[in-house]
């Protein structure tokens, strides 16, 4: 595999496609109409997931000290880390993520990612919906269009969350039934038990369904109302509570503990560790999106303000690679990276320069993240950055080029419409120039 093949080549017109072009007449087709419907059936062809597991690292991590190293940049850049080579020739990150070194081969890595946002909650806003945040609307996030425009797949939800939902991982302008089903609880706690998802111990299942038929018929009392998206997405938030909790097959997916202990050790004893793994049974029951939301450990996470280095070292780094790559190897392993979208990153970089505390501040300039499965080019690198980390020096990537990438893959066209609330059409995405390689 090329490092750098940043190059892609790019076909021009065959035999085949001027003779279509010859037709258009007879068809009744003007050459923006075939060039529309030519775009769309190249779309098709790049379609392969049927899934998407989405591992957010929460606070931003350091670019420089994972996958983007910089060993020739003065000291207090460059860090305590050393850079190691990967199985990617000429390609190296950093010393603390050993096993991803190990797979960087079957991944594409993008050192160019961009962003203005430096604040938390505009950042997070930007990376999860390839929209800047605006004063006068909320963008839905990716999982939630998911849930939108492809539904469900059987008796689970089509968005989920774990252990909870990033910030603005939410409908946005969209119904809220399109919110992620929270977790809410540590797949890693021996005491772990979903939300919502088991009754209570006094109440049985014919109870339950008492209490079900009791809501239906107090809704017929408001039959005359007009319906709207409050009710419509509270009656479809009760059905799938009601599926949930009353079929046994669908609540099969979320017991991780009849996975074996081996494959639970493999992942880590981890909060982030048992929620990948928790996400892999969820895809391959039928969920179509899964949020993993890891916020590492400690009440700061990846936002390293302070003891960047050492929260790397001995926390952050460690898990997330034994978790990430266990997870990349299992899917592989049972066949399912070929139609699984695995994309990794937070919602911005940090600093080059370390700050007093021994910490790298917000930086959204300069980002870095990874994305595999999905028919994606394995053991491509897209972009880098300057000499000290600090600014994209070739191939800029933007949230709304990754929003087009994981569109696509996903076989949602960006150029779809939604409609907000008050009832205007809104681009999914907007402004993207994404990567040939990718699209």
């Amino acid at each position: 595999m090329k490092a750098n093949n940043d190059l892609a080549s790019c076909p021009g017109p065959s035999r085949r496609g001027f003779l279509k072009l010859g037709v258009l007449g007879v068809l009744g087709l003007g050459l923006d109409d075939w060039l529309f419907l030519r775009a769309r059936a190249a779309a098709a062809d790049v379609v392969k997931a049927r899934r998407c597991i989405l591992i957010w690292l929460a606070g931003g991590p350091s670019h420089i000290d994972t996958f983007d190293p910089k060993p020739t940049a003065p000291a207090d850049t460059r860090g305590e880390f050393k850079p190691i080579s990967t199985s990617v020739p000429g390609l190296s990150i950093s010393e603390v993520l050993p096993r991803l070194a190990a797979m960087m081969n079957q991944v594409t890595l993008i050192r160019s990612m961009t962003s203005p946002e430096s604040d938390h909650a505009r950042a997070a806003h930007h990376l999860l919906t390839g929209y800047r945040p605006s004063p006068a609307i909320v963008y839905p996030s990716y999982g939630s269009v998911a849930a939108r425009i492809r539904g469900a797949r059987g008796l689970l939800p089509a968005h989920a969350a774990i252990p909870d939902a990033p910030l603005f991982a939410t409908s946005g302008y969209l119904s809220s039934a399109y919110d992620p089903f929270a977790i809410e609880s540590d797949p890693n706690s021996p005491s772990f038990r979903v939300r919502n998802l088991t009754p209570p111990d006094r109440l049985t299942l014919d109870r339950l369904a008492r209490r079900r038929e009791m809501v239906h018929a107090l809704d017929e009392f408001a039959h005359e109302a007009p319906p709207s998206a409050v009710s419509e997405s509270r009656d479809q938030f009760a059905e799938s509570a009601f599926t949930l909790l009353t079929s046994p097959s669908a609540q099969a997916a979320f017991k991780i503990g009849d996975e074996k202990a081996a494959i639970r050790d493999r992942y880590g004893r981890t909060t982030v560790g048992q929620s990948c793994l928790l996400a892999r049974r969820l895809v391959e029951a039928g969920v179509s999106f899964v949020t993993v939301n890891d916020r590492g450990a400690g009440p700061l996470g990846w936002d390293t303000h302070a003891q960047n280095f050492s929260t790397l070292k001995n926390t952050l780094a460690p898990q997330l690679d034994q978790a990430v790559s266990a997870l990349l190897q299992d899917l592989a392993d049972r066949r399912l990276l070929d139609e699984t979208l695995v994309v990794m990153m937070g919602e911005f970089g940090r600093t080059p320069k370390i700050n007093e505390n021994a910490g790298r501040d917000h930086h959204g300039r300069a980002n870095s993240i990874i994305m595999a499965g999905a028919g994606l080019p394995a053991g491509l690198v897209i972009g880098r950055t300057d000499p000290h980390g600090d600014a994209p020096a070739e191939r800029p990537f933007t949230p709304a080029d990754l929003a087009a990438v994981l569109f696509r893959r996903l076989g949602i066209d960006p150029e779809m419409k939604l409609e907000s609330t008050d009832g205007r059409p809104i681009r999914l995405v907007e402004g993207a120039q994404p990567p040939a390689e990718l699209t």
